[in-house]
């Protein structure tokens, strides 16, 4: 081989280096949430671990992938020192989902589906808590379970309160207590 292309061929080598480690697949092992930027503890493919990388996040959604988390890896101009983290994808994610619908969900299975009907499904193993002032709803309301108020439940007429009061003041005149019903009975003859 020619002393040039040797030249050539050993200039090129840490170029070609940090080409092929722009971007990797990585394993995400340990997640830091309490930083400003989330950091993740990552191993890529040949057994190399990093530590205190920075994951990135969509606005608007913030989540902790589980250990064993695919991530992208992407190391800023080839070099190790400078990486981030992005994506997070686990096992546990929801699968055969329909073009165009999307879910948010945990890896509890707990989850809200946006469907292509319109429908939008919110799936919780415990709780749904709402905290809001004002939760308004335009169309109609159905429970299978009981429906419960820690305060006065209220219609157009009044309040279930003030529904009982007047109910329970009600009194009919002419009727004994503890008297059978006055129903009367007529015989029809032939």
């Amino acid at each position: 081989m020619s002393p040039l292309l040797n030249a050539i061929q050993a200039a090129q080598r840490p170029l070609l280096r940090r080409l092929r480690a722009l971007a990797s697949r990585a394993t995400i092992a340990r997640v830091d949430d309490a930083p400003q930027l989330q950091q993740v503890q990552v191993t890529v493919m040949a057994g190399e671990r990093l530590t205190g990388v920075q994951r990135l996040q969509y606005f608007g959604l913030s989540a902790v992938p589980p250990a064993g988390s695919t991530c992208l890896l992407v190391s800023i101009a080839g070099s190790r020192t400078h990486c981030i983290v992005i994506g997070g994808e686990h096992e546990s994610r929801p699968r055969d989902l329909e073009p165009g619908e999307s879910q948010l969900y945990n890896s509890g299975g707990d989850h809200v589906w946006l469907k292509n009907s319109g429908e939008m499904v919110v799936q919780s193993r415990v709780q749904v808590t709402l905290d809001a002032p004002l939760v308004h709803c335009t169309g109609e309301l159905t429970a299978a379970g009981r429906i419960y108020s820690a305060t006065a439940v209220q219609d157009p007429l009044g309040t279930m309160q003030e529904m009982r009061e007047r109910y329970n003041a009600h009194t009919h005149g002419g009727v004994q207590p503890g008297s059978a019903s006055t129903a009367t009975t007529s015989t029809v003859m032939d």
